[in-house]
């Protein structure tokens, strides 16, 4: 049986981040700082606006929470998801947040 440790790892390997349309680093050492100061709902609706890279790390978070069963019965695709967390309680979107983060964090350093 593997640990949550081995999914995020695994996750993050098989994961695609490009850059952002603006370029340079990779979007995915960008996302944790803005999911800490602008909340998970606000970086969501910014990778929404610019789409490219931003969209594709929330893809891959989103990718993530569906490989361990995480979810919290929202749907597994970008639009879905965001309007699913928008209606969802406080404790799932903190459970989203937390996971997230701590997935980013081996995204970051495969990409």
């Amino acid at each position: 049986m593997k640990n949550l440790e081995q999914h995020r790892a695994k996750n993050a390997l098989k994961a695609s981040v490009g850059t952002g349309a603006e370029g340079g680093d990779s979007v995915s050492k960008k996302v944790p700082a803005m999911i800490r100061e602008n909340g998970f709902l606000g970086a969501m609706a910014f990778a929404k606006e610019k789409g490219a890279g931003y969209a594709d790390v929330f893809n891959a978070i989103i990718a993530h929470l569906a490989d361990i069963g995480q979810l919290h019965g929202l749907p597994a695709n970008f639009d879905g998801f965001l309007a699913g967390l928008c209606d969802a309680d406080a404790a799932t979107l903190r459970a989203v947040t937390a996971e997230s983060l701590a997935y980013l964090n081996y995204l970051r350093r495969f990409q």
